[in-house]
């Protein structure tokens, strides 16, 4: 219960927590500066200020330290062999994509769901959204897994409506349409607002509803799902 000061945010070249007292600072900052160095990082400096906490470090090779919690993930909270499991698998899929795990804290906090955090290195990308770094899509909608599958790296369908996958960052967004043409110009609508904002179209799926929705007075018969990169 009490490592959760230890539970670092990445950012560009940085890693930064939130925390109570100088000691906890301290215990962060003495963590992280091993973890770093034995990992080829150089640290540059470190902060304490008003709660907030920061390690600044460069690479050479351009790596940059990278996070992925779990607890979204479908697996049982309540068994610690489905948690090892899962953490098994997921460092395996680093692994084996040439991705190194720098560490792994297990959170077991009233706080959280029981769960853990993976950081590991990978290579810095023009903005956040283009880093190719393990993710996690998950809307609450079913995935149109077939229209994905050669635009990420699938790592595991969680379940119908949640996928693991190392790329650049998924956007998703589903419409309901009256006909077949509303559901068209739908998808058209939004590549153009896409395309506008500068991000990019991945593909779209028009299906028939089980049943008929209606709403202000119109019936949705057709449900528009667009998938693109942010």
């Amino acid at each position: 219960d009490s490592n959760v000061h230890f539970l670092a945010q990445t950012g560009k070249s940085v890693i930064f927590a939130f925390m109570d007292t100088q000691e906890q600072y301290e215990q962060f900052y003495s963590f992280w500066n091993r973890v770093l160095s034995d990992n080829g990082f150089e640290v540059l400096s470190g902060e304490f200020k008003d709660g907030f906490a920061k390690i600044n470090y460069s690479s050479k090779s351009g790596q940059v330290v990278r996070h992925f919690w779990a607890d979204k993930m479908d697996y049982n909270a309540k068994d610690e062999s489905a948690i090892a499991a899962l953490k098994d698998e997921l460092t395996s899929a680093l692994s084996s994509r040439g991705m190194k795990t720098l560490a792994v804290i297990r959170v077991n906090n009233p706080a959280f769901r029981p769960t853990f955090v993976i950081y590991y290195a990978a290579k810095s990308a023009s903005s956040p959204e283009k880093e190719k770094i393990l993710r996690q899509l998950k809307k609450g909608e079913d995935i149109d897994f077939e229209l994905l599958a050669d635009k990420v790296d699938f790592v595991k369908k969680d379940s119908s409506f949640s996928l693991v996958y190392i790329g650049k960052e998924l956007g998703f967004v589903s419409k309901l349409a009256v006909d077949e043409k509303s559901a068209d110009s739908k998808i058209e609508e939004y590549r153009k607002f896409l395309s506008e904002n500068k991000k990019e179209f991945i593909a779209s799926k028009v299906k028939p509803l089980d049943e008929p929705f209606v709403s202000n007075g119109n019936t949705f018969r057709y449900l528009v799902n667009i998938y693109f990169f942010q």
